[in-house]
């Protein structure tokens, strides 16, 4: 006996249609573990409260990307073979190496080429004494570090300490003197660095004064001593010390006077010029700021 025919579907394109679908799969996750109505529940809850949003934004955000940074890193160092093992600094003469490693924030056992040598010349840069830095990884296990010191001109002697003077008037505890510190400027009194300009401006109207002196005093913050490799002392004015110079200079061309018995040439006071000798065994006397 033949089988009796199918019923065909009453509309054919319904019919394929779900043929082609196939048949629907139950989802074994539940409507509430949906990924994208849990990101919904979790910024709502977050922002429940006034100020809610912030608190999402500039703490929980800020938190995750903490977090994936250091995902991240642990990644790197997991996959790549280059530790870091050293650190090596050239051109460092004044900064501390202490200074250096903290701006580097690096520690053994980091990833090499996790390193980002942007921020740490940034870093570097930052630091008082440096005026500019290179950062640089040399495989296997190296960040190689270059830097460039600002030069000192001067030493500045703050009672026990001795402190290096650029020309800007920018300070820096040396870690150790470098060569050549015995033979800058020393300078002294409160004060001192932030007028250092002014006193190298000053004298580079007189370059044969300059070839003598060994030190200069900022006095009673408004007016230089200065003090000659002779021990002569030339007491400047708190104005007009250009003038006060240029007068020294004829009559040290005339008279010779600061190679003579005077300990003290006192230019304070415009137009008039007061010497005092040296004291018995040739110190110099004591006089007025």
């Amino acid at each position: 006996m033949s089988a009796a025919p199918k019923k065909a579907p009453a509309n054919r394109r319904d019919y394929d249609r779900r043929k082609k679908r196939g048949p629907m799969r139950k989802s074994g996750r539940p409507v509430w573990r949906q990924p994208a109505l849990l990101g919904i529940v979790v910024l709502l809850l977050v922002s429940g409260g006034s100020g809610g949003w912030w608190a999402w934004r500039e703490g929980w955000l800020v938190e995750v990307q903490s977090r994936i940074d250091a995902v991240s890193r642990s990644v790197i160092g997991v996959i790549t073979p280059f530790k870091l093992a050293d650190v090596t600094v050239e051109g460092r003469d004044y900064v501390e190496r202490s200074a250096i490693l903290a701006a580097l924030n690096v520690k053994p056992g980091d990833s090499l080429l996790g390193v980002d040598l942007q921020a740490s010349r940034q870093r570097l840069e930052a630091i008082d004494w440096v005026a500019s830095a290179t950062v640089e990884r040399r495989l296997p296990d190296t960040l190689y570090v270059t830097l460039r010191e600002r030069r000192a001109v001067a030493l500045w002697q703050n009672g026990t300490e001795y402190t290096l003077i650029d020309r800007y008037g920018r300070t820096v505890r040396a870690s150790r003197m470098p060569p050549g510190a015995e033979s800058l400027l020393l300078l002294g009194g409160p004060g001192a660095p932030e007028h250092v300009g002014e006193l190298l401006l000053l004298l580079a109207y007189e370059p044969a004064l300059v070839r003598q002196l060994r030190a200069a005093v900022w006095v009673g913050q408004r007016r230089w001593n200065l003090v000659l490799n002779n021990g002569v002392e030339i007491w400047l004015p708190e104005e007009d010390a250009v003038a006060a110079l240029k007068q020294l200079a004829k009559l040290e061309a005339q008279h010779k006077l600061l190679s003579r018995e005077y300990g003290v040439v006192d230019l304070r006071l415009p137009d008039k010029l007061y010497l005092r000798k040296r004291g018995p065994g040739g110190d110099l006397p004591s006089g007025p700021a």
